[in-house]
């Protein structure tokens, strides 16, 4: 279901931010200044497990860093690898599974990142805690795990959750809105996007697409991260679009 939401949503993600190109370097601004501040070098390599689009990737790219991403949608990697080639930036790229990591070399990286709220795609702690193993599993030692999700603690959960972006215009003019619909089961919910584009002749399309997230607590997460084996493990606020939890291996 994930890799399938993803693909349908790669050609629009774009248009979910006011302004992408900014997002990526405020993002990038503010990832590069943490791992700076935790001794993460330049060179890394920084492994970008849940990479989507691209835009934590192409925001650390600008900021001097060496980043391999991977995804398990093959849409939001074709998608990144467009986008690559247009601002003339180089990474591999390429589908891998953020529960197995599986062609990522063990204790080659100096960092991995999930962020945007990836992990809780992953709809138990069992699948969350085999994530976080192969995470560690692929860090040098003193390695960092840098993860960004909602605060599932702090949110209302009321049935249904509609949560509009607004109106965006596309590099065609065409008028994009997109809103999205929550339907809570417990402790995991059903996502709902609409995707309406209308043209400038006043044809609309409206694409749908579907998901399912467990909200995990920040507090089981941090649980988790230290059963995986990560030390030191932090919440950060006030830092990146939403609260950052990270660790170090042993």
């Amino acid at each position: 279901m994930t890799a399938n939401f993803y693909d349908e949503l790669a050609p629009y993600y774009h248009l979910l931010y006011g302004d992408w190109d900014s997002a990526i370097s405020s993002q990038g601004a503010a990832l590069g200044a943490l791992f700076i501040a935790q001794g993460v070098p330049l060179e890394g390599p920084v492994l970008d497990a849940a990479c989507g689009i691209g835009t934590q990737t192409i925001g650390l790219l600008r900021q001097g860093f060496r980043v391999i991403a991977s995804d398990i949608s093959p849409g939001a990697i074709d998608r990144l690898k467009t986008e690559l080639a247009r601002q003339t930036l180089e990474a591999d790229a390429y589908v891998d599974d953020l529960r197995t990591l599986a062609q990522v070399a063990p204790g080659s990286m100096a960092a991995v990142i999930a962020c945007d709220n990836s992990l809780p795609h992953l709809l138990s702690d069992d699948q969350i805690l085999q994530s976080l193993r192969s995470c560690y599993r692929c860090l040098r030692p003193n390695g960092i795990v840098l993860i960004s999700v909602r605060d599932y603690a702090e949110l209302e959960r009321k049935n249904p959750d509609v949560r509009p972006y607004g109106l965006r215009r596309d590099a065609n003019g065409n008028r994009f809105v997109a809103v999205q619909a929550w339907e809570w089961d417990g402790d995991q919910y059903d996502l709902r996007m609409y995707l309406t584009t209308e043209s400038a002749d006043g044809a609309c399309k409206t694409l749908v697409v579907r998901s399912r997230y467990y909200a995990v607590s920040i507090a089981r997460l941090r649980h988790l991260m230290v059963e995986a084996g990560f030390v030191n493990v932090e919440r950060h606020d006030d830092v990146f679009f939403q609260p950052i939890l990270m660790g170090r291996r042993k």
